[in-house]
C-alpha cells in the first residue's frame, strides 16, 4: 500500500493527503491542482483503499452533546478517549470474526488536545494480559499523519463519514458519491456509526448499570447484542 500510495502522491507532486486540504484544494501543493486532478486523486486513492485494506470503521460524536449525557469517569474519558476505546474493540470484532491470530501494531493521529489522556487509557488496559491477548496488541503510537501513509487513508474515511453526518444533520439525506464509491460495494467492508442523543443515553445507562468496566467482549461491559446495536453498514 505504501509503495502504490506514494505513487499517486509522486504522480500530483504532493507530499502527503489529507482529504480536508484536497477537497477546497485552498492549502498549499493541493491548490496548485485543478479540480479535475484533485478528484483524480481521490479516485486513485480510493481504488488503493478498496485494493488494500481489509475494513474501514469510522464513529462519530458531538462533542458538548457527548459530555451533556455520558458519565464522567477516568475510565470513560473525553469523547476522543471514549471513541478510540470503539475503535480498538471494533478492530477485535474484525480480527474475531477473520479469524485473525497476528500481532496488531495501533497507530493514532498525534496532536489531538485528549491524545494524552487517550495513551494513559491504552497503556494501562494492555497492562491486562488477557486485553492484550484478546486485541492481538503489539503496541501503539500517536504519530504525523504526513509521515504514515495508512493514516492518511483512514484520515480520507474520517473525513468523508463526518462530512456525510453533516450533510444528514442539515437535511441532506445523499451521499456524496466519493463516499458511495468507497463504501457501495462493501470491498473492503465499512462499518459507522454516528452517535445521536438516544444511542448516548443508552451508552450512559450501560456505562452506568456496569459500574464503568473495562471489561470485554464488547464496548464497556456491552454484550455482543448491545454493540451490534451501535454498528451498521453505512449503506443500509
Amino acid at each position: 500500500m505504501n509503495e502504490e500510495w506514494s505513487l499517486v502522491l509522486e504522480k500530483f507532486n504532493l507530499p502527503f493527503f489529507r482529504m480536508s486540504a484536497i477537497a477546497p484544494g485552498s492549502k498549499p501543493f493541493f491548490n496548485e491542482l485543478t479540480k479535475d486532478q484533485r478528484i483524480q486523486v481521490v479516485k486513485d486513492m480510493i481504488s488503493i483503499i478498496k485494493k488494500r485494506a481489509s475494513s474501514g470503521i469510522a464513529i462519530t460524536v458531538e462533542p458538548k452533546m457527548y459530555d451533556e449525557i455520558v458519565l464522567k469517569s477516568p475510565e470513560i474519558g473525553s469523547a476522543y478517549t471514549c471513541l478510540l476505546h470503539m475503535c480498538v474493540t471494533a478492530v477485535r470484532s474484525w480480527a474475531d470474526e477473520n479469524k485473525y491470530n497476528g500481532k496488531i501494531a495501533y497507530f493514532f493521529e498525534g496532536g489531538h488536545r485528549s491524545a494524552h489522556e487517550a495513551n494513559h487509557y491504552m497503556t494501562r488496559i494492555f497492562k491486562i494480559p488477557r486485553l492484550r491477548a484478546a486485541h492481538r496488541y503489539s503496541s501503539h503510537s500517536f504519530v504525523d499523519k504526513k509521515e504514515v501513509k495508512p493514516l492518511q487513508a483512514a484520515d480520507l474515511l474520517a473525513w468523508q463519514w463526518l462530512k456525510d453526518r453533516k450533510r444528514n444533520m442539515e437535511g441532506n439525506l445523499s451521499h456524496r458519491l466519493d463516499l458511495q464509491a468507497l463504501v457501495m460495494d462493501r470491498i473492503p467492508p465499512h462499518h459507522v456509526m454516528h452517535f445521536d442523543k438516544k444511542k448516548l443515553q443508552i451508552l450512559s445507562s450501560i456505562i452506568y448499570r456496569n459500574k464503568y468496566p473495562l471489561t470485554y467482549p464488547g464496548i464497556f461491559g456491552l454484550s455482543p447484542e448491545d454493540f451490534a446495536f451501535f454498528f451498521k453498514d453505512i449503506l443500509q
